[in-house]
């Protein structure tokens, strides 16, 4: 997994990060609303990615394996004490925003997640304290260094399907499509398991009718 790698020639290094790091958006971001529920565990339950932590702040969101997973920097003890002014303070302060959009401080079943995966992976457990965005915060006009890679992400999010029984079952976000695919599973397991018994009682008949005539 090969990471961003970035040629800084000349110039300082804080002018370098400055540039590479611009405040200026390219895509469009109609229709994109960040609800309450896209975070990392959503992500990687109902759309599929694959998160893989990197310690490579120039890839913080970007989408990798044919949009397949998604890089996170999950260093938030390192960005909240940065007093080199080697990024631009308002970068940092966004980074731990999308730290905050994807690793929600109140949602009890992401930290219990991400506390398994700190603990297997050696992340840092700052992450889980990077802060709460109210419904204001979380709108895209909020963000500008990383505004494209969260347009992306959310679409990719968005345009996502189930493939798999797991994704079927926490990716409720049509409601009408979740009820219509169970009542299916349901019916088909009914199905099966009267198809089952039905066959059963006619061996047993059979068998009985056989042990009858024998006697």
């Amino acid at each position: 997994m090969g990471g961003r790698h970035l040629e800084w020639r000349d110039g300082s290094l804080g002018d370098f990060v400055r540039v590479y790091f611009s405040p200026v958006p390219v895509l469009g971001h109609e229709r994109i609303k960040f609800e309450k529920t896209f975070n990392a565990l959503s992500l990687n339950r109902i759309a599929g990615l694959e998160i893989q932590w990197t310690d490579n702040l120039a890839d913080h969101l970007r989408l990798v394996n044919d949009d397949q997973a998604v890089r996170v920097f999950h260093h938030a003890t390192f960005l909240r004490n940065q007093d080199q002014k080697i990024f631009p303070l308002e970068f940092v302060s966004e980074t731990l925003q999308t730290l905050a959009l994807l690793f929600p401080k109140y949602n009890k079943e992401m930290r219990k997640w991400y506390r398994a995966l700190a603990t297997k992976h050696g992340l840092d457990p700052a992450v889980l304290s990077s802060g709460h965005l109210t419904a204001d915060d979380r709108q895209i006009e909020n963000f500008k260094y990383l505004h494209d890679r969260l347009v992306v992400l959310k679409q990719v999010y968005d345009e996502s399907r189930p493939r798999t029984i797991s994704q079927w079952w926490y990716d409720r976000r049509n409601g009408v499509q979740w009820y219509t695919f169970w009542v299916a599973i349901l019916v088909l397991l009914l199905t099966v398991f009267f198809g089952l018994a039905q066959s059963i009682e006619g061996a047993l008949q059979l068998y009985s009718s056989f042990h009858t005539a024998q006697t």
